[in-house]
């Protein structure tokens, strides 16, 4: 009985419910218009798609690019080298033959006060024709010994230099100013060549002897044949690159070899385009009483002022730097995903669609980012073949010189890329740090500085592979929003830069567009906006890098490169360059990742803090930020 009851009640309360759901729906159809179509499609997209690489990205800050007071030093002066006492040959070969008319102003000031036998510091800006400064004179003394010099009596003169790339061109240079003088002999020793070889030279004589410091203390303690007791001159080139690339034991050893074993009154020359506390400390090692030889204003109309003693500059950060007059400096920030793009978009600009084609120096910092940056250029640019395309421009394709250079490269190859980099007019050269100091390649009108090198004197020695005695010279640094601060730590020491807007870079990608070969799968229409066109490029990165395997594992290597090598600023720069503040995901898309790659192995990790054990903090950061991925 009771069970039916039980059924009855609920099926009146499905009744009721069932009732007040169709009166809900009576109400709602009442409120709207009823409408028989089809419900809408999904809208199509029809303006331009930008993709993630302008999405997330952090504000660009306004920078305050006021110019400031820059350290003047004139390059050339109205003296010319006949007004000299020099030899009548020698004065017909540079006027003639190297065609060197008027010298520098390093150049009269130095050779005057090394022709007269005293031990000189000299210090000027890169660029400024250091290494005539002191060939000339010594080859002068050396031409006009009597009875003349044999090249069996050995070295009468040593010159040190940091790289090797300098001594092949501080050798050249002497053999052009030793021309008429063909018994005075030049020869250069330096790593990468065959000891073999470099002893049988040595047998033979050599009177002038360029090299790198490890090379010459090799032969000093192993080759016999190699005798110093005639040695008069000593110069240390680029004393302050000696320095940082650790040499400061070695030119040690080449000294006190020298003291030992060396039977004659002995001149040595410093140059260095700084003064640090390592290179006083270097001077104080090598030299006797100098004469302190320092390019300025006021040295320039006041010749007498230079006095004798070292110039107090131990603390850099107060150190002023010169730069080339002729040098324009600028800055560009682009946030981390951007910058891969902004990069080829600036080369190409400039060395392919520029009526005059440039050659530009690319600085990256580290061998793997020079060696992924160089393959994935050249692959997708430099290697298209020509096709016939009317244009205005008349350009058949964007093919243009690529080269590479970088201290893990054999000597052979790296002499190649310095002669043949040198011999064209226009082209690209990726490199690391090793050709930032003292390398005279010719006619180099752009310095881009894709990392930056945080001492300032390593950027004035980047800048200054430009602007080269007396020449034109234009440079462009990267910075990401969080290193905006470095401007003005530039600014303190009277250099002055000029913004030049990312955008502007990334609009040229609408005119070069139209030659880029895309694959069938990511072919599009051609691009309205310059947005558009800078997307369509990364993607094509990115798809060439997750295409090919080893692609891919040269990023990876250049990407977690990037990330030990931008832990090692120093200290007092951390504030600037913290790799905290890098956005890692970011960071990866400008290495063509899409996503941040894998652990790079616990015993990479461990290497790593072993040898960067002295900021403990960042290292903990970034060993942890390894094992992540």
């Amino acid at each position: 009985m009771s069970e039916g009851i039980e059924k009855k009640r609920n099926k009146d309360l499905d009744r009721k419910r069932k009732s007040s759901e169709r009166e809900k729906n009576i109400k709602a159809s009442e409120d709207v218009s009823f409408d028989h179509r089809p419900p809408p499609a999904k809208i199509q997209r029809t303006g331009p798609f930008i993709s993630s690489l302008f999405k997330s990205n952090p504000d660009i800050p306004k920078v305050d690019s006021s110019s400031v007071q820059t350290i003047k030093e004139e390059v050339f002066t109205s003296k010319k080298f006949g007004d000299l006492p020099l030899s009548p040959n020698m004065i017909t070969n540079l006027e003639d033959r190297m065609n060197m008319k008027n010298m520098t102003t390093v150049q009269q000031l130095a050779i005057p006060r090394i022709l007269q036998g005293q031990d000189a510091l000299v210090k000027s800006q890169t660029g400024s024709g250091k290494t005539l400064a002191y060939a000339v004179p010594i080859v002068q003394k050396l031409q006009s010994i009597t009875p003349k010099i044999d090249r069996s009596h050995g070295p009468y003169a040593i010159v040190v230099v940091p790289t090797r790339e300098l001594a092949t061109q501080s050798y050249e240079v002497f053999m052009k100013v030793c021309k008429p003088f063909v018994y005075v002999v030049p020869g250069c020793l330096m790593g990468g060549e065959k000891r073999k070889a470099e002893k049988a030279r040595i047998r033979r004589g050599i009177n002038v002897l360029v090299g790198t410091p490890g090379r010459l203390v090799d032969h000093l303690q192993n080759t016999h044949g190699l005798s110093v007791k005639h040695v008069q001159y000593l110069v240390l080139d680029e004393a302050d690159r000696l320095l940082d690339m650790g040499y400061e034991k070695d030119v040690a050893q080449i000294v006190n070899s020298l003291n030992d074993y060396g039977e004659t009154k002995r001149q040595t020359i410093l140059l260095s385009a700084t003064l640090s506390e390592g290179v006083e400390r270097l001077a104080g090692m090598s030299l006797s009483n100098p004469a302190h030889v320092s390019v300025s204003s006021d040295d320039v109309d006041h010749d007498d002022n230079i006095d004798s003693g070292i110039e107090n500059d131990k603390n850099e950060p107060k150190e002023s730097f010169a730069v080339p007059q002729e040098l324009k400096q600028h800055f560009v920030i682009t946030p981390c995903k951007l910058r891969l793009v902004t990069l080829v978009a600036f080369i190409l600009s400039k060395c392919r669609l520029n009526k005059n084609k440039s050659k530009m120096i690319v600085f990256l910092s580290t061998q793997d980012s020079v060696e992924f940056h160089h393959k994935l250029i050249s692959d997708i640019f430099c290697k298209t073949k020509k096709k016939k395309v009317k244009s205005k421009t008349d350009m058949k394709s964007l093919k243009f010189d690529l080269f590479k250079l970088h201290g893990d490269m054999a000597q052979k190859e790296r002499n190649e890329v310095f002669k043949k980099f040198s011999e064209i007019s226009s082209g690209v050269l990726l490199c690391t740090d090793v050709a930032a100091r003292g390398l005279d390649l010719p006619q180099v009108s752009w310095i881009v500085q894709y990392t930056t090198p945080g001492q300032t004197s390593d950027y004035i020695h980047r800048v200054g592979r430009t602007a080269r005695v007396g020449s034109q010279g234009q440079s462009l640094l990267f910075l990401i929003p969080s290193e905006v601060n470095y401007i003005k730590q530039l600014n303190d020491k009277h250099i002055s830069l000029k913004e030049m807007q990312m955008k502007n870079i990334l609009e040229s990608l609408m005119t070069v567009i139209e030659y880029i070969k895309f694959p069938e799968e990511n072919k599009r229409q051609k691009p309205r906006m310059w947005e558009e066109a800078a997307t369509a490029v990364h993607q094509l990165f990115e798809m060439y890098v997750a295409k090919h395997p080893s692609m891919t594992e040269l990023s990876r290597r250049a990407y977690q490169s990037f990330i030990r090598a931008y832990a090692t600023y120093p200290s007092h720069m951390k504030h600037i360059f913290s790799i905290k503040k890098v956005h890692l995901g970011h960071l990866a898309k400008s290495f063509a990742l899409r996503e941040a790659p894998g652990s790079i192995g616990v015993v990479q990790a461990k290497k790593y803090q072993e040898d960067h054990a002295q900021d403990k903090k960042d290292n903990r950061y970034v060993i942890s930020i390894l094992k992540k991925f």
